[in-house]
């Protein structure tokens, strides 16, 4: 055999080097994962998105294991975050480079991945855009910057206030109640910061971006389709009584609240009648049963919700059964529109057939 002077080497051909260059993301997550299972993971240790998954659903086991460390949990979310460059992933890159302003002042959001236990969300900010007092009930969050900066604020209940007010609004008639919030964060977070929220603490929170931002949040448990998050509107303009750091903020209890419907022609029903598109090409379906409107939701005709009924409390508005949601037709246009109120946002669907 020859006697090589030189480090000895392997040739490849462009055609095996393009092969092994394919296959360099499921090399490297089969390392992550290797040394993760030897122990070989520390607070340097750049993750992939698949060694980020893995570690979260392990991490995230634990609000099965009572009392659940909701501090300590959320603390290793937000070093688990820290170990990320998220614009590098390409679920990640594919959200981002693929951005589109579809809802003019409302953020864009788009989920990364959701299981039961937990869901990671890409939110995308323009200027002026924000998310108004709200919490996350029996749930943490950690909400990574990824660009950007945002003001964020987190509020924790100090106490409610025996003082419920009758409010008839929008056709409902409901009562208010008044919590006194204490303020214990209030900073201006920039690219690489995390800011963390758990049930009990920081839950209420508000963020308000001065600048296109992108934001990753951790959620834990996920969202489900009976998850109220109560929206509040917080009384900023001085401390409550002049206790230092707390605020009053009123919630409507919507829950117990009756909506006042009215009777409607049934031939203005029929004006309403048919299907309607979001930006986004998720669709609504009215359809009308004994002079009632009922609504389907989907993402196409084949895959549609149980019917809904609609409870209307004026000619051209009504209420969901469930009072979450509320919707306005739009018929004053060449095009037949219907505005989709829901919390403290709103979208418009326009009518094809």
């Amino acid at each position: 055999m020859d006697d090589f002077k030189r480090r000895e080497f392997i040739k490849l051909s462009a055609f095996g080097f393009a092969a092994v260059a394919l296959q360099l993301n499921s090399i490297t997550t089969f390392a992550q994962k290797a040394n993760g299972y030897l122990g070989k993971w520390d607070p340097n240790t750049k993750l992939n998105w698949d060694a980020f998954l893995e570690r979260l659903t392990t991490l995230s086991k634990s609000q099965h294991q009572l009392p659940w460390n909701e501090i300590e949990y959320t603390q290793q979310v937000k070093n688990l975050l820290l170990q990320c460059n998220f614009p590098e992933f390409e679920n990640v890159k594919k959200e981002i480079d693929g951005y589109v302003d579809k809802h003019p002042n409302k953020f864009e959001s788009s989920s990364l991945h959701t299981e039961i236990d937990f869901q990671v969300s890409l939110f995308q900010f323009e200027k002026g855009e924000y998310i108004s007092h709200h919490d996350h009930p029996d749930m943490t969050g950690v909400i990574n910057v990824v660009s950007g900066n945002a003001l964020l604020k987190n509020y924790t209940i100090e106490e409610q206030l025996n003082n419920p007010k009758k409010l008839f609004e929008n056709g409902l008639e409901m009562y208010t109640d008044t919590y006194l919030i204490r303020e214990i964060e209030n900073e201006i977070a920039k690219a690489g910061d995390v800011s963390i929220l758990t049930s009990h603490e920081g839950n209420i929170h508000c963020l308000m971006p001065n600048e296109f931002t992108q934001l990753v949040d951790v959620f834990t448990p996920a969202y489900k389709a009976d998850t109220n998050t109560k929206w509040y509107k917080v009384n900023e303009d001085g401390y409550y009584q002049n206790r230092k750091g707390i605020y009053e903020a009123e919630y409507k209890v919507t829950e117990f609240s009756k909506v006042m419907t009215i009777s409607i022609d049934a031939s203005i029903l029929n004006r309403y009648v048919g299907t309607y598109v979001f930006a986004n090409n998720y669709m609504l379906v009215i359809t009308k049963k004994n002079d009632k409107l009922f609504l389907q939701r989907g993402q196409n005709q084949e895959n549609l919700s149980p019917k809904f009924e609609m409870l209307p409390y004026e000619e051209n508005k009504f209420w969901l059964d469930n009072k979450k949601v509320r919707y306005v037709f739009n018929t004053n246009q060449k095009t037949q529109t219907m505005t989709v109120y829901f919390g403290e946002s709103s979208e418009i669907a326009t009518q094809i057939k």
